[in-house]
Order: C-alpha cells, then structure tokens, then sequence
C-alpha cells in the first residue's frame, strides 16, 4: 500500500521488491529491474528480491540457499549472489555454514520472544508519533486498511488477514515520520518473519480487528498516551498467543517423536 504524502519516511515495497506471490515477477529476472533505479547495485536488487522470499514464506527456516540455482533464477551472476547473501547474514535472516553453505536462519524461541518485547516498545512509540502527527489522509488509509481487513475475516481469507495486518502497522510507522524508527521496526519486522513462519498466519491475539480500531480511534482523538498503550498491549497479546501457539506445536512434536519411538523394534 502507498504511503501517501512525501513527510512519511520509505516503508513500502519498491518495485523490485514485489512478492512473488503475485505471479507476473515468477520469471522476472534482477537485471530486468535494471531500468528501475540505475543506480542500486545488482546485489542490492538481490537482497531485496532473497529478502522478500525469506519474508514472504517462499524460502522457508533451514532451507538450504543453493548459490547456482539462485543466480540461475535471478539471471545475475554467483558473485552478486554471494554478496547479496553476506548482507543477509548480517541482517540475522541467513546462516552460512563451511560445510553446509547459506541456509534460511532458523530462530530459537528466546530470541522470538525478546524481540516482541522490543517491537512493543518500538511500536507504542510509533502510536504515540502517529497520534500526534496524524493527517485526514493518513487516518484515511488507517481506516481503508481495516475495511479490508474486516472483509477478508468474513470471506476467511487468512492470507488477507495477515496482509492487512502488517499493513496496519507499516502504516502505523509510516506515520511516526521517523525514518530511524521505520528502519529499525523494519528489522525487527523481518526477523520476527522467521519465527512466525514456523506456524501458520492465523492472526494471533485478537480474533478480529478490534485491537486495532481501538487503537485507529486513539490516534483519530490524538491521544498519543492511548495509542502508545494500546499498540503495546496489541503487540504483547500476540506474543502471548504465539508463545502458546509454540508450545502446543512443541508439545505435539514431542507427543509424536515419543510415538514414532515406541514403534522401534
């Protein structure tokens, strides 16, 4: 979704970073993008175009990155690759092994859990900017976000409903008009993605939008004391949920490794 108004810091997708879910950039190569911005390095195009697989599930936690095949699809060459892939890990995203090479970061728990403590932090804050920085425009775009978010929980579209989501809170940030605020949010964004990926996209926490039409209504009044609280109670409700979610998926995993043992002659 464009974040309208030049004030707003870059939080959107640019064109070379389109997911690959929406199916005319399936055979699209890096060089193609070429005549989008000339001067962004070719591994620049193929950190954003690995980075949007890993966060869009199309690279899923310990896959293995084979270089060749990637350079092959992209239609770059392995050294653009191998950078690209550098950056990553030092993004946290991608683990480059000696002996196994690159492979998608699989991420323990703790580590899930202390970085949503971060983003609530990161994201009341973001609330608290957006209540007191709003505009019609903005709130326009906070509110068409719900709409469709509300739509795509009646039709039980789970796919939509975690898009409009994440949307929420990009635009959320966005509002902030900090730049430093939306890059380190955008970090913490997408290591959680790693995590999350584990588990299905059920929108964890509140079963509708009503966290977050509390929280719009917040920023509509400029109550940036409600909004910061209400974002940050939003965020650890869905920690609490995952880490449930998490347990439950461990539990059953080790319910049926026991099993699977039990058969052993």
């Amino acid at each position: 979704m464009q974040i309208a108004g030049n004030r707003h810091p870059a939080i959107v997708r640019m064109p070379w970073e389109r997911s690959m879910r929406n199916g005319d950039s399936e055979n699209k190569s890096v060089s193609s993008s070429l005549h989008v911005l000339r001067n962004v390095s070719i591994s620049e195009l193929v950190y954003q175009q690995v980075h949007e697989k890993i966060l869009s599930g199309e690279l899923f936690p310990g896959e293995h990155m084979n270089e060749n095949r990637l350079a092959a699809a992209l239609g770059v060459s392995r050294a653009s690759v191998r950078e690209a892939l550098r950056q990553l890990e030092k993004d946290s995203l991608v683990e480059i092994t000696k002996n196994r090479g690159p492979f998608v970061r699989d991420m323990p728990p703790e580590e899930a859990w202390e970085l949503y403590d971060i983003r609530a932090s990161l994201e009341a804050l973001a609330a608290e900017l957006a209540a007191k920085r709003r505009t019609d425009e903005d709130l326009h775009l906070l509110a068409k976000c719900l709409e469709n978010m509300d739509r795509s929980i009646e039709d039980g579209d789970e796919a939509g409903i975690f898009q409009y989501a994440v949307e929420f809170h990009r635009i959320v940030a966005a509002m902030s008009g900090s730049q430093n605020l939306v890059d380190m949010l955008k970090g913490v964004w997408g290591r959680l993605v790693l995590f999350r990926s584990k588990f299905s996209r059920l929108h964890l926490g509140d079963p509708g939008s009503t966290e977050e039409k509390r929280i719009l209504a917040a920023i509509q009044a400029g109550d940036a004391e409600a909004a910061s609280a209400l974002m940050r109670a939003h965020i650890i409700g869905g920690k609490e949920g995952l880490m449930k979610h998490a347990k439950e998926h461990e539990a059953k995993a080790e319910r049926k490794a026991a099993a699977g043992g039990r058969k052993q002659p």
